[in-house]
């Protein structure tokens, strides 16, 4: 086999690699839903995050909005890329949660919080899924929220892989009594 043909079958497989991680990352990412307790309604909740590659982001703010349900909320579990999230009148809480990529919370994340106008009447908490001790994506949404004058409760990394919070109802449960705390 010549080097051209080598060459071709490894360049063929990096675009194979990159068009499926792009469709992944793009497939469910419009989700929005309206979520409402059984019984009478105590408040109202916004729940935003990007589900980024791995989907982990998005179970957790599912997590925290089955939960807030449970409490009495009525809950929108948006992703970041659903539409117009940036009015937040008529919420008492909001929540935000990202993966975390070179350090940061994502583009479309921090794009989202930047776009905020100041609110003085809403409570907020903000959640980072990470693969590293060093990489602070929460404390960056925490900072931009702050300069808006929306209080921020909770900022919580969590994780040592990507997937560290997928699973874990007990640690949304807990993040979610903090904000409401």
């Amino acid at each position: 086999m010549s080097i051209w043909a080598i060459i071709g079958i490894i360049l063929g497989v990096i675009i194979l690699i990159f068009v499926v991680v792009w469709i992944i990352g793009h497939s469910g990412s419009s989700d929005s839903e309206i979520l409402k307790p059984d019984g009478a309604i105590t408040g109202k909740a916004l729940v935003v995050y990007d589900p980024g590659l791995s989907g982990g982001t998005k179970t957790a703010a599912t997590y925290m909005a089955e939960d807030l349900t449970t409490k009495g909320y009525e809950v929108k579990l948006a992703s970041v890329k659903s539409g117009n999230l940036s009015d937040l009148s008529g919420y008492n809480f909001l929540i935000v949660g990202s993966p975390t990529y070179g350090a940061k919370p994502t583009e479309p994340i921090t794009s989202y919080l930047n776009s905020l106008e100041n609110q003085n009447n809403i409570t907020a908490g903000v959640f980072a899924l990470s693969a590293g001790d060093k990489q602070d994506a929460e404390i960056v949404m925490k900072g931009i929220l702050e300069n808006k004058s929306i209080t921020v409760k909770v900022a919580v990394k969590y994780g040592n892989s990507a997937f560290g919070l997928s699973a874990d109802r007990s640690k949304c449960s807990n993040f979610v009594s903090q904000v409401l705390a």
